[in-house]
């Protein structure tokens, strides 16, 4: 079969919430939850790990350029067939100009969050930090992970990428930037357009080329 049947689904259920969530911002701004669920973020102690909230912010903002031309170089280092499905994937990234421009979300204000330390422009729906990060690193596990892990360092490095992913849409609520649903949002755009570049097989088959030894036949649910 040309298309893999279960992560198109995947795709499409993205989709769904996605659209669902940017009706909802977009005619109701405001949420209470939302904003308690904000709140509840910012009151945790998050100890050392905020230390690594600027490095995140560069990776996601300003050196995000930089970052998506080092997944590509690595990926045409070590998986040079790969080449298709990671010019792909980050294509994806237009969807945050797309949905930042329709929606047009206001960021959390100070009286309706308890703190605000990082005050970017643009509107809050949805968050391209996630967004580019969670492209980024699927991209490197896609395109180089699945020809060099064995099976069980691919569960282990698909857990380490979802922390991390975890790790970004917090700082992201954390500092004020974004509220908890536009965060979520991202997840899905970043994941669905993942799913979705690799249930197409044209696409995909040629990063999946495994070294001499290992399984080449990777199904649907092996890659994700």
């Amino acid at each position: 079969m040309r298309i893999r049947w279960p992560l198109l689904l995947a795709a499409a259920l993205c989709a769904l919430a996605v659209a669902g969530l940017a009706f909802l911002v977009k005619t109701t701004p405001y949420i209470p939850l939302d904003a308690a669920s904000a709140r509840a973020i910012q009151s945790i102690d998050l100890g050392p790990l905020t230390s690594l909230f600027p490095l995140l912010s560069w990776a996601g903002g300003p050196g995000g350029p930089v970052v998506t031309a080092v997944t590509v170089l690595v990926v045409l280092l070590l998986n040079r067939s790969a080449w298709l499905l990671a010019l792909a994937a980050i294509a994806g990234g237009v969807w945050y100009e797309v949905l930042v421009r329709l929606i047009h979300r206001a960021r959390p204000t100070l009286d309706q969050v308890l703190q605000i330390t990082e005050h970017p422009g643009a509107s809050s729906f949805p968050s391209g930090h996630v967004i580019f990060i969670t492209i980024n690193l699927g991209v490197l596990m896609l395109c180089v992970g699945y020809r060099y892990l064995p099976g069980w360092g691919r569960r282990i490095a698909w857990l380490v990428l979802g922390a991390v992913v975890l790790l970004v849409a917090v700082s992201r609520v954390y500092v004020g930037a974004h509220w908890p649903l536009d965060v979520v949002a991202s997840v899905l755009v970043a994941a669905g357009w993942l799913c979705l570049v690799v249930s197409i097989r044209t696409i995909s088959n040629g990063a999946f080329v495994v070294r001499p030894g290992r399984d080449s036949n990777l199904s649907a649910t092996s890659i994700l």
